[in-house]
Parts: C-alpha cells; sequence; structure tokens
C-alpha cells in the first residue's frame, strides 16, 4: 500500500508550482486530488495575487482548506473553429529550434504530417511536434515559450486547402 501524503508534500508541490512555469498542476493521492493555481485572481479588474501564505499556514497547521471549484478552475478560452493540432505532452512549447532562429513553421505554411511545427520541453529534454496531418497552417494558439498542456491546442489547420 503507498504512503499517504504529508501536509509537508502538498507544501512542497507549492513551492515547486511558485518557482515553475505552470500555471497549474493537479495531484492525486488514492481518494484524495488537489489542484493547485499559480494565476492571478481578478477582482474589479484589477489583478490580486492569490493568497498562497494563509492556505500554507492553513494547511502547516493541519486545517483543511476547501475553495470553492468556480474560483479555482478560470473559464477555458474558446477555441476558434477548425481542425487544431493539440499538444501531445505537456512541457513549454517552442515554435523556434533556438532562440533567434527561424519558427519550424508560419501560418500560411502547407504542411504535411511529418512536418515538424515546434517542440515541447520537458525535463530539458526536446521533443519534436509533429503537424500529424496534411494542410495549411492557421493562427498558431500557442505562443512561443508557452507552457502547455496535454491536448492544449497549439495550432489550426486547415486540411481541406
Amino acid at each position: 500500500m503507498a504512503e499517504q501524503p504529508s501536509w509537508q508534500d502538498l507544501l512542497d508541490l507549492v513551492a515547486q508550482l511558485n518557482e515553475s512555469n505552470f500555471e497549474s498542476a493537479a495531484v492525486s493521492y488514492g481518494n484524495i486530488s488537489v489542484t493547485l493555481s499559480n494565476s492571478d485572481t481578478f477582482v474589479g479588474g484589477a489583478a490580486a495575487p492569490v493568497a498562497v501564505a494563509p492556505v500554507a499556514a492553513a494547511l502547516a497547521a493541519g486545517t483543511p482548506v476547501l475553495t470553492p471549484a468556480a474560483a479555482a478552475a478560470p473559464a477555458a478560452p474558446a477555441t476558434p473553429a477548425g481542425e487544431t493540432i493539440d499538444a501531445p505532452m505537456i512541457g513549454v512549447f517552442y515554435r523556434r529550434p533556438s532562440p533567434g532562429a527561424d519558427a519550424f513553421a508560419q501560418p500560411g505554411d502547407r504542411v504535411e504530417a511529418d512536418t515538424t511545427i515546434g517542440i515541447i520541453e520537458i525535463m530539458k529534454l526536446m521533443n519534436p511536434i509533429a503537424a500529424g496531418k496534411a494542410g495549411v497552417l492557421g493562427e498558431f494558439l500557442a505562443q512561443d515559450a508557452q507552457a502547455v498542456e496535454f491536448g492544449t491546442p497549439l495550432v489550426i489547420i486547415d486540411t481541406n486547402a
């Protein structure tokens, strides 16, 4: 049987999230699920940082902290109509092989299924991302050096062109 996580384990996860480029992380231990968010909360049009210190203090004291799910999960941005090429893994998406180099592909480029459209870095490993289908690239939905999760739409592709 797996060892149950301690409150310190959760505090360590909060610290790692604060130091990373990721906006959120979800962790499950048996029947316990935790979602952490590193994004800002907007109140009346002004950005207010998420209060991590009171939550961390409550966790350290062993007090469970519950927050409404609606406040913890921001609404997903709308994806423009059309087929998308989605991220096959989590990591940081790069449109170019190195800083200052030309992008692998641009909107309007005709690509084949094996054409590299970008790379995703995870733990210092660079993973090439192929288009996976032939067509003409439209708008890139993921920006260069953006943290992405599995299934995040990267670019729109017109497979009928």
